[in-house]
């Protein structure tokens, strides 16, 4: 996850999670956002977008990432796993 993520911010609309993350996984990549509380405006939510690599390092940095208060992570593929 080298890349710096591009950051969305977000529109009012009804909460119902707070922290959520989806995937879209590629054969070689993913795209990943996630949508959190943005730390700097209370009240305010921003989405953060990313690439990230199909590599054990990127994959394993990106379940830390999770880790850290990720209430429920969405995964879209146009495969089987």
């Amino acid at each position: 996850m080298k890349p710096k993520p591009e950051e969305i911010p977000d529109a009012d609309h009804e909460l119902v999670i707070e922290r959520v993350c989806a995937i879209d996984v590629a054969k070689a990549s993913g795209k990943l956002c996630i949508r959190a509380p943005q730390p700097s405006n209370s009240g305010r939510r921003v989405s953060r977008v990313w690439d990230v690599d199909a590599t054990t390092g990127a994959v394993s940095e990106l379940a830390d990432l999770l880790g850290e208060g990720i209430e429920k992570v969405t995964v879209e593929s146009t495969s089987d796993y």
